[in-house]
């Protein structure tokens, strides 16, 4: 079939383009470009941008990944706040990054993490009380926050350094959409927020840089991240510089705590409004588990919740990403020019009813093999897919089973009565609120 240009969305406002639908009601507007073609062109102010809204042209652009794409705008906007880390290097430079830090993430060192994950968790679920309402969403963030300086850095993870990461990576998360979509000249304007996020950032990068020195100094390998990373060298023998390692510290900093926080919550949400998928779940940890913690090796067995945390990274998925083209490309049957700026939605793609019937539904068993088998590939893409996929995708799936085995063993969850929970839509989907009451379940005999 013939290339064809992309067709441009209707709606645009006179000077603004798109903006505004955009900011006022993204989760409404970009799951709707998919009826306009496979993909759609919208405008911020006079840039233009293209919407990829087909698993077919989505893996068009993701599987040859860094070949004819690099990073786009989203990441050039993380980079105040990151630095050049493997989230927002593009071509030769991420290739390397990659290579340099897969040992990161073996399977020696997972088995640690998970260690250090479910300790966490056991401490956080101890401190609750019987009939006690929590605020989940808050809960679970800060139970991220603790997994993961303790697998980043386990003995100097202090309280300040801690709170500066917390409240750095809020603020970068929750005003990712804002700086995408804005042009680059608004965060230079000092206005209240642009400070708050100065400030923060600069904080965060203080308290980072004070940890590498501290382990440089150390010079010995204590079981997590940061160890790994000193660790890791080229071809050449050499290893990371105090530069990339603050960037890669930043990025699992990231990628570390507001989304596995925000997904945690969502997990114990679906699991604890659906009185079937709680008692599926609880049936496989008392079976796989008999009542012990859980381990490592134990993570594979646990298929129906893998299918819980796979139908929740579907229906709470991040809102966009973005590349940049460096040439002429074809995306399914659209052309896009160079240096031509792209984004690519897994919420807009996980909500389409094409590939995902009855889409608001939340349904584990999409995900047995012989339904899953029918899903096209590049419709289910939570941590993208092809080169720039996510490196850490095993670490994060591996954390929020883990976590979730450690809660859901030992307490039932159930919304608080009278409670509507809403999705706010900016770099992640998160809970507007979400309290949440607790009941210790009784113990396996």
């Amino acid at each position: 079939m013939p290339a064809r240009e992309a067709v441009e969305a209707p709606g645009a406002w006179p000077v603004l383009g798109h903006i505004v639908p955009v900011l006022r009601k993204p989760l409404e507007f970009l799951p709707a470009l998919a009826r306009y073609g496979d993909v759609v062109k919208v405008r911020f102010g006079n840039f233009p941008v293209y919407v990829v809204a087909d698993p077919d042209a989505t893996r068009d652009v993701l599987v040859p990944g860094d070949l004819d794409y690099k990073r786009g705008l989203c990441f050039e906007r993380l980079k105040p706040g990151l630095g050049e880390g493997i989230a927002t290097a593009s071509g030769d430079e991420h290739r390397r990054l990659r290579k340099l830090l897969q040992p990161v993430f073996s399977r020696e060192r997972l088995v640690e993490y998970s260690s250090i994950m479910r300790t966490a968790a056991e401490e956080a679920a101890d401190s609750w009380q019987d009939g006690e309402t929590l605020a989940a969403d808050e809960v679970m963030n800060d139970l991220a926050l603790t997994a993961l300086t303790r697998s980043l850095f386990k003995f100097t993870a202090s309280t300040d350094t801690a709170d500066a990461i917390k409240h750095g990576m809020r603020l970068l998360t929750h005003s990712l959409l804002k700086r995408i979509v804005l042009p680059p000249a608004w965060e230079k304007v000092p206005t209240p927020g642009n400070l708050r996020f100065t400030r923060a950032m600069n904080r965060m990068n203080r308290s980072i840089d004070d940890v590498v020195t501290a382990y440089r100094a150390a010079g010995e390998d204590r079981g997590d991240v940061l160890s790994a990373l000193l660790a890791v060298r080229d071809d050449d023998g050499n290893g990371l510089s105090d530069k990339e390692l603050h960037a890669q510290v930043m990025t699992l900093a990231l990628t570390g705590v507001e989304a596995p926080g925000a997904t945690l919550g969502w997990v114990l949400y679906e699991i604890g409004r659906d009185p079937e998928v709680s008692a599926r779940v609880r049936a496989e940890l008392d079976a796989v588990l008999g009542g012990r913690a859980p381990e490592y090796d134990d993570l594979p067995a646990l298929e129906y919740l893998g299918r819980v945390i796979d139908e929740v990274l579907r229906l709470h998925t991040p809102l966009l990403f973005s590349r940049r083209t460096l040439t002429e490309v074809r995306a399914g049957r659209s052309t896009i020019p160079a240096d031509a700026e792209l984004i690519y939605s897994p919420y807009l793609l996980h909500h389409d009813p094409r590939w995902f019937p009855d889409p608001l539904r939340f349904d584990p068993d999409r995900w047995l093999p012989e339904n899953a088998q029918r899903i096209p590939k590049g419709a289910y893409i939570p941590f993208a897919a092809g080169s720039y996929q996510c490196i850490g995708k095993v670490f994060a799936t591996m954390e929020l089973t883990m976590i979730t085995a450690v809660i859901c063993a030992r307490w039932n969850l159930s919304l608080a009565p009278g409670t509507e929970v809403r999705e706010v839509a900016s770099a992640l989907i998160r809970p507007d609120k979400l309290p949440m009451t607790v009941s210790r379940r009784a113990a396996l005999v």
